[in-house]
């Protein structure tokens, strides 16, 4: 019996242990993490009662159309974040280079999230540039069941930006006129959820 307990209390502190470490790993490679709802982002557009934080998940009921953002600008950057669509196979997006107005659909560039066509890649609101489709063979082999986590990673240099989901490339387009701005995530008609979203600058 001793003998269990005292496993069990070594077993504990080594996922505590690892837990920092993986979070210190993450720092040092120069990571920070936007994990704080009120202190890194604010609801630009829609109905501020759509979001909330759930622990380390930000969650929101899709509807109505808008997205929050966040409160510093970026310009050349990689973005990792994990999604997910609880319910039925959705819409979303990542907003970046965010110009001008804050408005449904504001003047930036969109990574996709909407389940069947993420990664792709278009300028909006205006803006002109380049539309990248991606590679619809890489995104159908790398795309999980929209109930799993997907996860994201948006590389932003000089304008031009390329996507990968869960570690495969899957598009890139650019350059783009607009290459500095705050970056938003969408809330467009189905609940979607959000983690680890983590951002490093270069």
């Amino acid at each position: 019996m001793l003998w269990r307990m005292t496993m069990i209390v070594v077993l504990s502190t080594l996922g505590l242990n690892l837990g920092y470490f993986s979070k210190t790993a993450q720092k040092s490679k120069g990571f920070d993490t936007l994990d704080n709802f009120e202190k890194d982002f604010f609801v630009a557009v829609g109905d501020a009662q759509s979001w909330k934080a759930n622990q380390d998940i930000f969650e929101s009921t899709g509807k109505p159309n808008g997205y929050i953002c966040t409160r510093k600008s970026f310009s050349n950057y990689i973005l990792t974040l994990e999604f997910r669509y609880p319910a039925q196979a959705g819409n979303t997006g990542v907003l970046n280079y965010i110009t001008g107005e804050h408005k449904i659909w504001p003047a930036c560039v969109e990574v996709q999230g909407h389940y069947q066509n993420v990664a792709q890649i278009f300028a909006m609101g205006g803006i002109k540039g380049p539309r990248s489709e991606g590679d619809s063979v890489a995104r159908e082999k790398s795309r999980k069941p929209h109930t799993d986590w997907n996860k994201l990673e948006i590389t932003s240099k000089a304008g031009v930006i390329s996507a990968k989901l869960n570690g495969v490339v899957i598009s890139q387009s650019g350059p783009y006129p607009i290459r500095k701005g705050p970056i938003g995530l969408q809330s467009e008609g189905a609940p979607v959820h959000f983690r680890n979203i983590r951002i490093k600058e270069f």
